[in-house]
């Protein structure tokens, strides 16, 4: 085992100082802060030089886990980080899409509100590969947007839905 450069450590003590900042900033409400650290997180993702497979397997896993009833959080903005952190890096997908598909439909996993809102956009992001992972989650897309008593919600399902049939992805903060 080599030494680390002083130059790679002072890059992976700024990339951690950089993720820090970026996941307390998805727990805000604020819209303009969260999708600041969504995009902040997904330019990190498409650099596996500064956020390699094991660290970013990691924070997905804090991800998902603080969307857990059991965490006791309020994860406002941890779908979308999800979601743009699997259209960066789909290499992950085959291991944590199935678990971001499972939150639009599995009752036990099933989300309300705001981040209901955001699992729908974090399946409509990764887009395509959605269909083929888990046709449940298309199928609960469907309902949401024919049957969701939020607005947004409707729109937003209508709008995932779009993505993923049309076989591309979106951009970041994109949506109808």
């Amino acid at each position: 085992m080599g030494l680390d450069k002083p130059s790679e450590l002072a890059a992976s003590a700024r990339v951690a100082r950089q993720l820090r900042l970026i996941t307390a900033s998805l727990y805000s409400a604020e819209a303009d802060k969260k999708w600041e650290a969504v995009r902040a997180l997904g330019e990190l993702a498409a650099r596996p030089d500064l956020l390699d497979d094991g660290r970013l397997r990691e924070l997905l896993r804090r991800y998902f886990w603080s969307l857990n009833s059991e965490s006791g959080a309020v994860p406002f903005g941890l779908p979308e980080a999800i979601g743009e952190a699997l259209a960066q890096r789909p290499a992950l997908q085959p291991e944590f899409l199935p678990l971001l598909c499972s939150l639009a439909y599995q009752e036990e996993m099933f989300q309300t509100g705001a981040i209901l809102c955001g699992v729908i956009w974090a399946l409509g992001r990764v887009g395509s590969a959605v269909a083929g992972c888990d046709p449940n989650a298309v199928t609960a897309l469907r309902n949401l947007a024919a049957n969701a008593p939020e607005t947004q919600a409707r729109q937003l399902a209508r709008w995932a839905l779009e993505q993923i049939e049309k076989g591309g992805q979106a951009t970041c903060g994109q949506a109808g």
